[in-house]
């Protein structure tokens, strides 16, 4: 065994695993590939007196229709998943699940971001599937898989820090309407640009309600409430709760201007043929994003956007976790510190009360509470 360096912050990990030498590269400290290092010779030891099953013949193919029949179907994410299984299928989907250890996934853990260029947290994603199912072929089915532990637990996944502050201030979300505006229009004449001006209203619907991608594509005309200027989030995704979003008269007069298509409920159908909605989104927003001089954002920043600028209006804690539709309020509290107005008003609510503490002679103080 042992660590070569191959470039900054790169290590090269090596050690001998039934009867072949294995390698892989870290990204990262010395101490990091050291970590990793000891727990592949760790789980090479262990693997030595596992009761492998040789004779059990399971493919992973037949493994992930399993998992889809019994589970994948059955999870509210699956509309998302199913290609990740198919992924899997396609990389390992001949081999036998017994011949799926921990190198096995590792190898297919870093062709996701190195040999398709997927990002950190969608690989991560990617792994947790992945994890699941080999959890259950190592306890519901290990009679029929010839294993009885989870290999995905000797990978070493490193979980990206989501935790971004990135944010647009009001200079940024004046460049970014003017843009988006200029963008409806096709140059040199006032005929309408059906791409940009549905992207404008998906930002706008983003950008005032704090709505995941996810949520405004399954927004449908009935979940527009103009009366109580609200709007119902039905979105399947963090629980499958009904919660309600505010709805802006400004943005009220938007989604009552843009066109419905004929036999559709959703206010953005899936337009036949297209196959990656948030890709095609994304990709014209990063357009407009160049076109504002706007940098370091992400679509999804639109909506931290959203819970900043609700908090440093006074908004509460509280209920911006009920709009968010965040599960914890922990989630929320990320939020807490841009709250300073918010809590210069529980001030002056605290002086009013120290006001009646020490009113004399029963006389009342001028301000109220």
């Amino acid at each position: 065994m042992s660590i070569h360096v191959v470039g900054n912050e790169v290590h090269k990990i090596r050690w001998r695993e039934g009867g072949r030498n294995r390698s892989l590269i870290v990204h990262g400290s010395r101490e990091l590939a050291k970590k990793i290092l000891r727990k592949k010779l760790s789980a090479r030891d262990e693997n030595r007196h596992l009761d492998v099953k040789k004779e059990v013949n399971f493919r992973m193919s037949a493994l992930i229709d399993r998992y889809v029949e019994q589970y994948g179907k059955k999870k509210k994410s699956y509309s998302r998943e199913k290609h990740v299984l198919e992924g899997i299928r396609q990389e390992l989907g001949n081999l036998f699940v017994r011949e799926v250890d921990g190198p096995a996934i590792e190898g297919w853990y870093q062709k996701l971001t190195v040999e398709h260029g997927l990002a950190e947290g969608t690989a991560v994603r990617h792994f947790n599937v992945m994890h699941h199912m080999m959890g259950k072929a190592a306890t519901l089915w290990s009679k029929e898989t010839g294993i009885d532990r989870n290999p995905a637990d000797q990978v070493e996944v490193k979980r990206p820090n989501d935790q971004r502050d990135r944010y647009l201030s009001a200079e940024e979300i004046r460049r970014l309407k003017q843009c988006l505006d200029q963008k409806m229009h096709r140059k040199g004449v006032r005929a309408i640009n059906q791409t940009f001006y549905r992207l404008r209203l998906i930002v706008l619907i983003a950008l005032t309600t704090g709505m995941r991608i996810a949520e405004i594509f399954g927004l449908e005309r009935a979940d527009v409430r103009y009366r109580e200027e609200l709007m119902a989030v039905r979105s399947k995704l963090k629980g499958g709760k009904v919660r309600y979003v505010p709805l802006t008269p400004g943005l009220a007069a938007e989604l009552r201007r843009y066109p419905a298509v004929i036999g559709e409920e959703r206010i953005f159908p899936r337009k036949p043929g297209a196959r990656a909605e948030r890709q095609r989104v994304e990709g014209s927003f990063e357009t407009v994003l160049k076109m504002a001089g706007i940098e370091d954002f992400r679509f999804h920043d639109l909506r931290h956007t959203f819970a900043s600028w609700y908090m440093m209006n006074g908004g509460d804690l509280y209920e911006l976790a009920k709009i968010l539709g965040h599960a914890n309020i922990k989630m929320t509290e990320r939020y807490a510190k841009l709250a300073k107005q918010h809590i210069a008003r529980t001030g002056n609510t605290a002086r009013e009360m120290w006001k009646l503490m020490e009113a004399e002679n029963g006389e009342q103080p001028t301000g109220t509470l």
